[in-house]
């Protein structure tokens, strides 16, 4: 019985050897895979400016509906990238979640400090970054997101600042709406859209409302 014990215990230990040597070996490959790539920054867009005649209409929020709002968005965007993220909005953006990686699941943390531009769109410096345990730059930390997630027209990987320009007035919005950032207070609570009905887009849908 001592015989086949101790064959068991040398057995489990070189299965667990095995094992560590197969993740240390993906690990150094992720690592090599992230410092080799240099990072690369997406072309950021012209600033579009809104100016066409309409109707404009202001809408203030609080941080529990945009939380609301934007993890809804995140569900339906990421549903088909073996990735899961969450947004939580209190004094600034925290992003928090995982994606698949070499079979397995990489954590990610990141903090953003808002910035409202001059046209309404939004670009979301990075104050804190960490994937996993790494110790890595966020610079080919974003890079790398941003080669692995597949993200929309409108959102744009600035790895080289470290930071997102998320170009809101590009947004497609049903019904040919269009809506720009107008204000993101997050120490005060102070977050307002301006939200602009183009009066192209207001007589072509009470035309069909008079087709239907």
């Amino acid at each position: 019985m001592k015989e086949i014990k101790q064959g068991n215990k040398k057995m489990y230990k070189r299965y667990f050897l095995m094992l560590l040597s197969v993740n240390l070996v993906l690990l150094m490959l992720f690592i090599v895979l992230i410092l080799v790539s240099p990072p690369r920054s997406d072309v950021l867009p012209t600033p579009q400016y809104i100016d066409e005649p309409g109707a404009e209409f202001r809408v203030e929020s609080t941080k529990e509906d945009l939380n609301e709002l934007i993890n809804d968005y995140l569900d339906q965007v990421l549903l088909a990238d073996n990735a899961e993220f969450s947004v939580h909005i209190d004094q600034d953006v925290h992003l928090f979640g995982s994606f698949q990686a070499f079979g397995a699941s990489i954590p990610l943390n990141v903090r953003m400090e808002p910035n409202v531009q001059a046209n309404g769109d939004l670009i979301l410096s990075m104050t804190e970054m960490s994937l996993g345990l790494l110790d890595l730059p966020s610079d080919r930390i974003l890079h790398y997101i941003n080669q692995q997630i597949s993200t929309p027209d409108w959102l744009y990987f600035d790895s080289e600042n470290e930071q997102l320009y998320v170009a809101v007035t590009q947004i497609d919005v049903q019904s040919n709406f269009r809506f720009s950032v107008q204000e993101l207070d997050l120490t005060d609570d102070n977050i307002s859209f301006l939200i602009k009905i183009p009066r192209a887009g207001a007589i072509q849908t009470e035309d069909n409302d008079d087709e239907a």
